[in-house]
């Protein structure tokens, strides 16, 4: 649960396919299926170790138009109503009336990575309760929930804090791909009476074992020579940061102006450096959507000097995760906006740059001992955080030889960690 291959954000596949990868590294024959919110159930043809592998969508809807036995608050009333029922023919009977509780029931795992981040209020207190439903009708059936590697917190509203900790402490498993998120689950979770933690790993983020594609002629505008000696800098820029937030009004209460930052940023880069730029957007949408990178990477075009357009680069397709993945690989360095473009980068060893809107950056790059390139737009102003990249772009040789070998490391440990969380 909490992954799929249909909401535009390549950070939200890149965890899908990974969680494929890992399952069948360690579980060659598992069925997978995926209970997600989606218009209609469908089965995925999904390439995977030389395999084309089907993976089934049993989907919920929140739709008041959709059919009565796919909305995720009907499935919630029929995982109440079973566990409170006694007698075990009706509980059966409701069970098998709803595919959504039969695919449960018959599951011998069950984990939930709430695309990376959203088991956090942070993107409203709305989004986190219907992030939180699919957990808890897994324990009203009474499945043991394992809660893949992902980011815990914030939780800033009370009600929040609680649904957290009654899902953290009835958890079989609870996994974090960074320490402060495990020590939101201790806290949450709490200790026994001989203060040991039960069951809570760190596991850095899946995405690090994505695979990539390398596209032969990816569509970049204008086209990038193989002949060019300069380097090429990879930027990601946000369009949910971008216009704002969900609320338009500084959602995530940075201290900086972002828009008026990547202008700044742009302009820095082409007048300090003899590098290229390419715009690399990873969460695509309609044009006019408050979280299309595309339309942020089209405004930021819009404003460069005519003796600039040569040496800025625009993907102009929509890619799936790995194809996206293989554009960024041939930067030589990168900036990124959106988590799982900069994991992108990262784990292909490429000096990378996060320009953060939340905690889960630091404890992510942390995971590959490159904390201290965050950039924590809560914290710093634009010309700080220009001068900190620009910095971080002139050291990029030295960053690079230090990378590599913490990457290969961080691969090892989230096969070996995978294998344990499938054993729960």
């Amino acid at each position: 649960m909490g992954a799929s291959f249909e909401t535009g954000n390549m950070g939200v596949s890149a965890l899908a396919a990974s969680l494929i990868k890992n399952i069948k590294q360690n579980k060659s024959d598992a069925n997978i299926a995926f209970l997600i919110g989606n218009k209609i159930p469908k089965t995925y043809e999904f390439q995977i170790l030389d395999q084309t592998i089907p993976i089934k969508v049993i989907n919920y809807r929140l739709s008041p138009k959709s059919k009565i036995h796919e909305h995720l608050l009907w499935i919630f009333l029929l995982a109440f109503l079973q566990s409170i029922i006694p007698f075990k023919s009706i509980k059966e009977r409701i069970i098998q009336s709803n595919l959504w509780l039969r695919t449960l029931k018959e599951s011998n795992f069950v984990g939930n990575i709430h695309g990376g981040d959203s088991f956090s209020d942070i993107y409203g207190f709305l989004r986190f309760i219907i992030e939180a439903i699919p957990d808890l009708i897994v324990l009203l059936m009474n499945k043991k929930l394992v809660l893949l590697p992902q980011t815990y917190g914030p939780y800033k509203h009370i009600i929040a804090q609680y649904i957290a900790k009654f899902i953290i402490r009835r958890s079989r498993m609870v996994c974090s791909r960074d320490s402060e998120g495990i020590e939101m689950a201790i806290k949450l979770r709490g200790i026994d009476s001989n203060g040991n933690v039960e069951n809570v790993k760190f596991c850095p983020d899946i995405a690090f074992t994505l695979d990539s594609v390398k596209l032969e002629e990816p569509i970049i505008v204008p086209p990038i020579s193989q002949s060019m000696d300069m380097p090429l800098i990879g930027f990601n820029i946000s369009g949910l940061m971008y216009s704002g937030g969900y609320t338009g009004d500084n959602m995530f209460g940075l201290k900086l102006d972002y828009k008026s930052f990547t202008h700044k940023l742009v302009a820095n880069i082409l007048k300090r450096t003899e590098a290229h730029i390419l715009l690399v957007p990873h969460t695509f949408g309609i044009k006019g959507n408050i979280n299309s990178d595309p339309d942020a990477c089209s405004n930021v075009l819009s404003l460069l000097k005519d003796s600039y357009k040569e040496r800025v680069h625009f993907v102009m397709r929509e890619y799936n995760q790995s194809e996206i993945k293989g554009v960024v690989g041939i930067c030589d360095f990168f900036i990124g906006s959106r988590m799982h473009a900069c994991i992108a980068a990262l784990s292909q060893g490429i000096p990378t740059v996060g320009v953060a809107y939340s905690k889960k950056f630091s404890g992510v790059f942390a995971s590959v001992g490159m904390e201290d390139m965050v950039i924590d737009c809560r914290f710093l102003d634009a010309e700080a955080a220009v001068e900190k990249i620009i910095q971080f772009y002139n050291n990029r040789d030295e960053i690079k030889t230090n990378l590599e070998e913490k990457v290969d490391n961080t691969k090892l440990k989230i096969r070996k960690t995978f294998g344990e969380i499938l054993s729960t």
